[in-house]
């Protein structure tokens, strides 16, 4: 049961757009947004195929700016790309995995957070709520 809604986000992100970001800059971009453990990930996806890997990169950097939204922080002081991993769970689905630091904001308001990501051809799109639970 859900208490209280503490903040909702969503993102957009049209696939292109990062396409052109990754060849400005690939590896800068992505120790940028991406954690070890997501780096980890992306390598042995884009090795199975090149689209796979910058869909990865394209649904975190989507899912951690869809965070940041929600948080009401945006990414910046109070939020780093390095401070959540989105990994995936044996059925598939999204992960969280948080910072300590991140793990005290969001224990200090008993939040609580879910998430949906989703792809297609050319466009990834997140939605986090955070909430509180007693």
């Amino acid at each position: 049961m859900i208490d209280d809604i503490l903040g909702l986000g969503c993102d957009i992100l049209e696939v292109d757009r990062l396409e052109g970001l990754l060849r400005k800059g690939r590896d800068v971009f992505i120790k940028r947004v991406l954690t070890p453990a997501e780096i980890d990930e992306y390598e042995r996806r884009s090795d199975k195929s090149a689209i796979r890997g910058t869909l990865f990169v394209a649904t975190r950097y989507c899912a951690k700016e869809a965070f940041s939204k929600a948080m009401g922080t945006g990414v910046g002081a109070e939020f780093s790309f390095q401070d959540l991993s989105v990994l995936n769970g044996d059925s598939g689905a999204p992960v969280l995995v948080y910072s300590e630091r991140l793990q005290n904001w969001l224990q200090s308001r008993r939040a609580q957070a879910r998430i949906s990501i989703s792809d297609e051809q050319n466009y990834v799109m997140s939605t986090v709520i955070l909430y509180s639970k007693q």
